[in-house]
């Protein structure tokens, strides 16, 4: 029987639009009704996703930026903070300019504006940061702006050279997440050791009082694969890559056609009738 829904947020609960279908949103709300424990792990930062996680009512804790942050909604406490290390951010951004690959330094979970960049992207990610444009600050080198630690490091370019770039990342104190792929290009994250969305669910199991086998996760992700692994009921959007689909028990309808909806009502509240 499922106790917990944990769903993503862009591709997944988010359609085109960057909105929450209202089918979804009533659908999130009779879960909620019906004593089913409902929460959001998203990469998104937590002043990027807050307005949904208001909009849908959710006061128990939610993870963001795949694990980094995980915050009680309903007091702002923070429950779990991992930093990634300026010498690793360093390195990142540093091998990413050897392969001419775009990177964004994301300078603290706190901040608003906390997507440092010292040159313009232009690509199939131009959308991403349009709409982060708000979060955006230009400086002439980000390196000279390093601290001790950062929340995350991404880096943006063409799929053979971005994952040359994870390559040389693998054994450093870090976690290293392909999110998306679009157009030959893809989207990773570097963040602080043992981030991911699966761990986020290991640390929270015990405050919702649930099994990984009481859990339906619904996603559409790369940053999704290894919490589909885990729970007990792996959902899958209709518009995720063929890649991801293949961890699904359950594949629903895309994310413009309430596939959230579908899931919710078909796996979850047809269990109490």
């Amino acid at each position: 029987m499922i106790k917990l829904v944990v769903l993503d947020l862009d591709g997944t609960l988010l359609n085109s639009e960057k909105r929450v279908n209202p089918m979804d949103k009533e659908a999130v709300k009779r879960a909620l009704k019906s004593g089913v424990s409902v929460t959001i792990f998203t990469g998104r930062s937590y002043h990027s996703a807050r307005k949904y996680i208001k909009e849908l009512g959710i006061r128990v804790p939610v993870v963001f930026q795949n694990g980094a942050l995980i915050m009680d909604f309903s007091t702002g406490r923070v429950l779990k903070m991992v930093e990634l290390s300026g010498e690793i951010a360093r390195k990142v951004v540093e091998i990413s300019r050897e392969k001419e690959v775009f990177y964004i330094v994301y300078t603290e979970f706190s901040t608003v504006k906390d997507m440092m960049v010292d040159r313009p992207y232009k690509g199939p990610y131009g959308y991403y940061m349009k709409q982060n444009s708000w979060r955006i600050y230009f400086v002439r080198d980000v390196l000279d702006h390093l601290g001790k630690s950062v929340a995350e490091v991404a880096f943006i370019g063409r799929k053979s050279s971005a994952r040359e770039i994870a390559l040389e990342m693998k054994g450093e104190e870090a976690s290293i997440i392909k999110s998306t792929e679009k157009e030959g290009e893809s989207f990773w994250e570097v963040f602080g050791p043992g981030c991911s969305k699966a761990n986020a669910l290991n640390f929270l199991l015990k405050h919702f009082g649930v099994s990984k086998d009481e859990v339906m996760f619904i996603g559409d992700g790369y940053n999704d694969v290894e919490i589909l692994k885990v729970v007990g009921l792996p959902v899958v959007m209709g518009n995720a890559p063929d890649d991801v689909k293949k961890y699904a028990m359950y594949i629903t309808a895309d994310n413009d056609n309430g596939g959230v909806a579908e899931a919710i009502e078909k796996l979850v509240l047809s269990q109490s009738k």
